[in-house]
């Protein structure tokens, strides 16, 4: 896949380290959003508290990606992972593919089609953080941009990004009951089919952006900033920690019914997701910020080292 984008794309504000400092912020304030939802339901809801996050996601998204990506570029990955998300979505409720037959409660708010409209924008702001991830994986901090490389950042950020959904939706389709599954599943009412299906939609969103990089020419800027490259990793471990809050918070002996009938106790539904979590979401963080630590790191004209 083409890494290529607008010459000059990362504007001089995009450069601007306020914005780095303002994604520290947005980091600090989902965090926040999401202990107090956790720990005070009744204070924030979790229904309320999901918007905020994905509006500060989205800020994150915007504001960490102009920096190499610049305006222009950085609005279209958003609007292909909304757009291709929801086309998707929409084809796996009527069709069965690729996700399964499956339907959204009306918990998730006002839909397009069938698709609550919050969806698209979840899995755009997810998919950024799983393509930053995936770049540092790949050693982009060191300057290898070879096309045997390049070739499978996609994939590897699809891989990246599932694993969070590997985590959430089983608890969205059963404690939350923000989705129903017309036959339920052997992953805790979850079909198999259905991560499959993650894994290909956001490979078809990070092939999408590729090919857009591709045709406007030139490459992206080469950023070396240790503490921007950090703030996604730092953004996925906490995302991630949030499995083991919830299993530490959950009661025992309570059970719960999906929709399709099966019954699942909660304590253990909890302990699978914070495994699930622990050895994909938070062993992909640790991979990375190991990798940031030990990798020399080649300089750019005028980024910084730091």
């Amino acid at each position: 896949m083409s890494q290529a984008s607008a010459v000059g794309a990362p504007v001089s504000t995009g450069q601007n380290p306020a914005f780095r400092e303002l994604c520290w912020l947005i980091i600090a304030a989902w965090t926040l959003t999401s202990l107090t939802s956790i720990l005070a339901p009744a204070v924030l809801p979790y229904t309320t508290a999901r918007y905020i996050n994905v509006a500060l996601m989205t800020g994150f998204t915007f504001f960490h990606g102009v920096r190499r990506y610049g305006w222009v570029n950085i609005t279209a990955f958003f609007v292909i992972g909304v757009v291709i998300t929801n086309l998707t979505e929409n084809l796996s409720i009527v069709t069965g593919f690729p996700f399964g037959h499956y339907s959204h409660t009306e918990l998730m708010g006002p839909k397009l089609w069938h698709v609550p409209l919050i969806v698209g924008p979840i899995f755009a702001v997810a998919g950024y953080v799983a393509w930053v991830l995936a770049g540092i994986l790949l050693g982009e901090p060191e300057g290898r941009q070879s096309k045997g490389l390049m070739a499978g950042k996609g994939l590897i950020a699809a891989f990246i990004t599932t694993s969070w959904d590997f985590c959430v939706d089983p608890i969205g389709g059963t404690l939350n009951r923000d989705w129903i599954w017309a036959n339920g599943g052997g992953y805790f009412g979850v079909p198999w089919i259905n991560f499959f299906g993650w894994m290909l939609t956001m490979w078809l969103i990070f092939l999408a952006f590729g090919a857009f990089l591709a045709a406007r020419g030139g490459s992206p800027a080469p950023v070396t900033d240790r503490r921007w490259l950090a703030q996604p990793v730092v953004f996925w471990a906490l995302i991630g920690l949030q499995f083991p809050l919830l299993l530490a918070l959950a009661p025992t002996g309570v059970t719960v019914t999906d929709p399709a009938g099966t019954v699942w106790a909660v304590d253990h539904l909890l302990e699978t997701m914070a495994l699930s979590a622990f050895f994909t979401m938070l062993f992909t963080a640790l991979l990375c910020a190991l990798l940031l630590t030990r990798t020399p790191m080649k300089s750019a004209p005028g980024l910084s080292q730091r």
